[in-house]
């Protein structure tokens, strides 16, 4: 979910585990995902499960709403693998400008304490074989915190219902990147 309305939308229509992701959370947006009411001390159920913020200093921004909800929430950090694959810059992590994930110099002397999972997401309608690129420049700028995280979202993009997309080639992608790094998800 990229919204409180997609969020709110993934609960109740769809039930199970939901997602939530955004440039930007104001702080009604996030209290309203982690069921905590703008009055205090009332609380509803939470929306999400699951979080990835765009930056550290977004995710340190709202530590203290993820402390009040009680919540056990799975935290992730958006990065930018510095590598562009989209034909769309608006989409692209790595354009000019962008403001969509963390490049890798930006997780200098940074803890990743508390959010175990990076989610990489640049390709928009691309094959497999864009991802395998994605993938190799990914590895190679964030080796250091690879070894930090339990989970990757290489989600994204993929044209996967496509016909013609090379779903062998993204199974073989993905198993070489959990046999180089085992214990992942």
């Amino acid at each position: 979910a990229s919204s409180v309305h997609e969020a709110r939308l993934g609960h109740e229509r769809f039930g199970g585990e939901t997602h939530a992701f955004a440039a930007a959370f104001s702080e009604q947006d996030m209290r309203e995902l982690l069921g905590l009411s703008a009055e205090e001390g009332q609380k509803s159920e939470p929306l999400i499960q699951h979080i990835t913020f765009n930056s550290v200093a977004q995710w340190k921004q709202f530590q203290p709403l993820l402390k009040e909800s009680g919540l056990e929430l799975t935290c992730g950090l958006r990065v930018n693998p510095e590598h562009s694959e989209g034909a769309t810059p608006l989409y692209d992590p790595c354009a000019p400008g962008s403001r969509l994930g963390v490049k890798a110099d930006a997780l200098a002397g940074e803890s990743l304490t508390g959010l175990p999972g990076l989610h990489v997401h640049n390709l928009c309608e691309q094959d497999a074989d864009a991802f395998e690129r994605t993938l190799a420049a990914f590895e190679e700028k964030f080796a250091e915190w690879i070894p930090q995280c339990s989970w990757f979202n290489f989600g994204g993009g993929h044209h996967i219902t496509r016909t013609g997309y090379d779903i062998d080639r993204l199974c073989n992608v993905l198993n070489g990147f959990k046999e180089r790094h085992p214990g992942v998800t």
